[in-house]
């Protein structure tokens, strides 16, 4: 086929841009989108209430007296749930300075 001649089902930029133009929107899609940012925003926020609130137990936990978690564990063990403790801290911290930006 050469460059002027058209296939028969060919459609014109014109008609086609016609087409788009009169085109009915369609609402089920955006609404869709909308529905499924609302509902992983929801599940997200869920996660991190969920998350808060274990942190702050674990660290309760590691706070008490008994530090049940301690027996029978060696110095290098003592030293990661230190550190473990300290990270849960900075991250609490973290999420609560977040939300206080919004």
């Amino acid at each position: 086929m050469n460059n002027n001649q058209f296939s028969h089902n060919a459609i014109s930029h014109k008609k086609l841009n016609d087409f788009l133009i009169n085109a009915k929107k369609d609402i089920t899609s955006s609404d869709s989108t909308q529905h499924n940012k609302f509902n992983e925003e929801q599940d997200f926020n869920d996660l991190i209430k969920n998350w808060t609130e274990a942190s702050q137990k674990i660290l309760l936990m590691m706070n008490k007296e008994e530090k049940v978690f301690t027996k029978n564990r060696n110095a290098k063990s003592l030293m990661a749930f230190g550190a473990m403790g300290a990270h849960i801290n900075m991250a609490l911290q973290a999420l609560k300075a977040a939300e206080s930006d919004n």
